[in-house]
């Protein structure tokens, strides 16, 4: 739904799709008319060793509300990683050792660190895992502080834990406790760091309204629960799945240029929604563009599209160089990458063997005058030395014509 806000951030956010649910969205309008320091959280599980689409409106988020002066704090939930949150799943979660989860942080984290202002930055986002608390705590000193705060009867009817009943599928202690350990983060955020606001998924709403309700029952003050819509497409489904799996935003599990051409061959119908999201383009001039599905024109909107949210995922990749492979594909007669053919190789495969394994040189000695003459291109670079090695899927060419996919395996 769109609220109708005094706050002209606010009303920016609602009119272009950033805001699902509010649980109190009073207060969220004078806390941000109010002209006080502003701080929301938001909170990534480390599941794997590489956020995904479905987080790409969080960064976005963060990103906009930075340039207003509003402070983020970044939870890696090394804590809540280790139970599972049920929400909308259909069995329990397989359980990572710590060990894994600490990996896991450590990648997320370096992606993190390009993707948001952290350094000489007037507005600096805080980087925190949660296990620096929960780890800490009494089981008996949480159950008897925190115990009476929680309604069963109530969390029951929450959609992460009903869900999951009424399907009659099983939900253990364990990831029924998520709920409470995620209330118990934004209530110490929020009488540690004044935190104000938890933002999340809309799949993490009924967590959302747990930890307001703990703050009020625990402090008497409001602390403001905000959730954004999933990304699914005009069919209704999520976004950010591809034949070969997810659409990662670490360039060593996807390639720039894939993730570049997973936008570029949108839905036309999804591309309003996006635009909206993801690019500064004023909303009444996207509005129009429902009026271009199915042109020439609309393809060219995709294109913007796919360069700005490639530049907010990949800010260092050459725009440039993508675009050139990608008429180079085109004028060979493909339409999208699922039309090139693809090589499985082991990871770290010189550059010079991968050229004859794909068949783009007949062999090693041929592959590196190619090289040598900068004829060969990785996703749209130029390979400098044949020493290079492949530790991604990519895209090679050699010329303008020869297009190969490289996918690569540790085997």
């Amino acid at each position: 739904m769109e609220y109708n806000f005094s706050s002209p951030i606010l009303n920016d956010l609602s009119s272009r799709g950033f805001i699902y649910q509010v649980t109190d969205p009073g207060a969220l309008d004078k806390l941000f008319m109010s002209g006080e320091q502003i701080t929301f959280y938001v909170g990534f599980d480390p599941t794997a060793k590489s956020l995904h689409v479905g987080h790409l409106l969080w960064i976005r988020l963060i990103q906009k509300l930075q340039k207003f002066g509003i402070r983020a704090i970044i939870i890696c939930g090394g804590a809540t990683s280790k139970i599972g949150d049920p929400t909308w799943k259909d069995k329990e979660r397989v359980m990572l050792d710590y060990t894994t989860v600490l990996e896991n942080i450590k990648s997320i984290t370096a992606k993190l660190k390009k993707l948001v202002k952290f350094e000489n930055c007037e507005n600096t986002v805080r980087l925190l895992n949660n296990d620096d608390w929960i780890s800490k705590i009494n089981y008996m000193d949480f159950l008897r502080e925190y115990g009476p705060l929680f309604s069963v009867n109530k969390m029951l009817t929450m959609d992460s834990v009903s869900t999951r009943l009424a399907r009659q599928q099983h939900l253990s202690f364990l990831e029924f406790n998520y709920m409470l350990l995620q209330a118990y983060d934004f209530l110490y955020l929020f009488e540690n760091y004044n935190c104000q606001i938890q933002i999340g998924g809309a799949d993490q709403w009924s967590n959302m309204i747990s930890g307001a309700d703990l703050i009020r029952r625990k402090t008497g003050k409001i602390g403001i629960g905000m959730s954004m819509p999933l990304l699914t497409n005009s069919d209704g489904k999520k976004m950010g799945k591809t034949e070969s799996g997810a659409v990662w935003m670490n360039e060593n599990l996807m390639s720039p240029f894939d993730f570049w051409q997973y936008w570029r061959n949108i839905d036309d119908r999804d591309v309003t929604k996006l635009m909206k999201l993801f690019t500064d383009i004023d909303v009444a001039e996207i509005a129009t563009y429902g009026a271009l599905v199915g042109t020439k024109e609309m393809n060219e909107k995709k294109i913007v599209l796919a360069d700005a949210i490639t530049s907010i995922v990949h800010p260092d990749v050459s725009l440039e160089n993508i675009h050139n492979t990608a008429t180079g594909i085109f004028s060979n007669g493909g339409n999208e990458i699922s039309d090139i053919e693809i090589y499985h190789i082991p990871q770290q495969t010189r550059i010079d063997k991968a050229l004859v394994i794909t068949g783009l040189a007949p062999s090693q000695t041929s592959a590196r005058r190619l090289i040598d003459g900068r004829g060969v291109k990785i996703d749209g670079n130029a390979v400098e030395t044949y020493d290079s090695q492949i530790m991604a899927s990519c895209l090679i060419s050699v010329g303008k014509k020869k297009f190969v996919k490289v996918s690569v395996s540790n085997s």
